[in-house]
C-alpha cells in the first residue's frame, strides 16, 4: 500500500506541473488576438535617418514622439516632437495616427520606456512603430538639433 501511496504521489509530482502548463498557454493578446509564445522585438531606427527627416522632411510618413513626461517635454526635445508620455497600459482611443511611422524615444539607459511604449502600441495594432537608436542620450552626444524652452533659452 506504501509503494502505491509514493507512486501515486510521484506520478503527481511529476505530471501536474505539465498537465498545468499545457492548459495555460504563453503568449500575449496582440491587437485582440492572442498570440501565442509572442516575443516583442523592438524596431530601431538610427539617429542619422531621424536627423535627416528632421532637417528635410520629405514626406509626412514619420512622426517623432517623446515618452518623457510633460514638463521634461517641454524643456527639451527632438524638434518635431509631440509628446505622449509613458504610461503603465494604454487604452483606445490612442491619440496617434496609425498611418504613419511613429518614432518613440527615452532617455533611458537601455531604451526602457520607449521600447515598453512601443510594444504596449504593437499590442493595439500600431504596426509601424520604430525606437530611436540609443534614445535621447545618444542624439545628445551626436550634438544633433534640440528644441524646448532650455535649448531656446540657453543652458
Amino acid at each position: 500500500m506504501r509503494v502505491v501511496g509514493i507512486v501515486a504521489g510521484l506520478t503527481a509530482v511529476l505530471l501536474g506541473p505539465g498537465l498545468a502548463s499545457a492548459q495555460e498557454p504563453t503568449g500575449e493578446f496582440v491587437d485582440g488576438e492572442f498570440v501565442e509564445n509572442y516575443v516583442y522585438v523592438p524596431d530601431f531606427i538610427s539617429p542619422d535617418e531621424v536627423k535627416r527627416h528632421v532637417e528635410n522632411p520629405t514626406s509626412d510618413d514619420l512622426l517623432i514622439v517623446d515618452t518623457a513626461a510633460p514638463l521634461i517635454w517641454e524643456e527639451e526635445r527632438i524638434p518635431g516632437a509631440i509628446n505622449f508620455p509613458r504610461v503603465h497600459s494604454i487604452s483606445l482611443p490612442v491619440g496617434l495616427p496609425r498611418d504613419k511611422t511613429l518614432v518613440l524615444y527615452c532617455a533611458c539607459n537601455d531604451h526602457e520606456d520607449s521600447a515598453d511604449m512601443a510594444k504596449k502600441l504593437s499590442q493595439l495594432g500600431y504596426l509601424k512603430v520604430k525606437v530611436l537608436e540609443g534614445g535621447w542620450f545618444r542624439w545628445l552626444d551626436l550634438e544633433y538639433p534640440i528644441e524646448g524652452a532650455l535649448a531656446e533659452g540657453g543652458k
